[in-house]
């Protein structure tokens, strides 16, 4: 069987990408060469292991997904001598992404401004999918207004904020603020240029 190793992130930002082999019964290491599998988006195999398991690492040669085959010669072979010729498996592809996502943080698409309501809406977005769990209350900074609640996922989030006082409530990222996709990538800066609401 050929798949993606256990343990192996899926998305990753690590260029280092395993793959594993494996039988039901024990193969002739030197019948095991990297001429036998097909890499898409990667180098060719570098091969580990011995008896049952042995372990496929390729690195990754751009951004996207690095898949991995066995070859139009993929033939292996147990020490008595049989030779396999295909291998079974379906997940054979692991995402690869070591790019930070862009976003941006302003006020909501539909917020009056000026306006008469103390709940204020911002959104952030980004040009990929977030891991929810890394948008927090503590990555943002609000004035004249309390702590925001954070809701949304993949890449649209809204920041609700009630204002404290007549004039602008304005958001911006905090000191602290972080964000992460999917392969742990993360960006600490917010683009964006409306982020005040005037409360009247």
């Amino acid at each position: 069987t050929l798949q993606q190793a256990i343990g192996q992130a899926d998305p990753t930002n690590g260029a280092s990408i395993q793959f594993t082999l494996t039988s039901s019964e024990a193969l002739d290491a030197l019948t095991i060469a990297p001429a036998d599998f097909t890499v898409t988006n990667g180098s060719a195999v570098a091969i580990s292991g011995s008896g049952t398991t042995f372990t496929l690492t390729t690195t990754a040669s751009g951004q996207g997904t690095v898949s991995i085959a066995p070859s139009g010669t993929f033939a292996i072979g147990d020490p008595a001598g049989n030779v396999a010729t295909s291998a079974g498996g379906s997940d054979r592809s692991v995402a690869y992404d070591s790019v930070a996502p862009s976003v941006t943080l302003a006020q909501a698409g539909g917020q009056a401004d000026p306006t008469n309501a103390s709940s204020i809406q911002f959104t952030l977005t980004s040009n990929e999918a977030l891991t929810a769990g890394t948008v927090t209350p503590a990555d943002f900074t609000v004035t004249n207004g309390s702590a925001v609640t954070v809701t949304g996922s993949g890449t649209t989030f809204t920041l609700t904020t009630t204002a404290s006082g007549q004039g602008d409530v304005e958001i911006a990222p905090s000191g602290s603020f972080g964000v992460t996709d999917p392969a742990g990538n993360e960006t600490t800066t917010a683009g964006g240029t409306d982020r005040t609401v005037a409360y009247d």
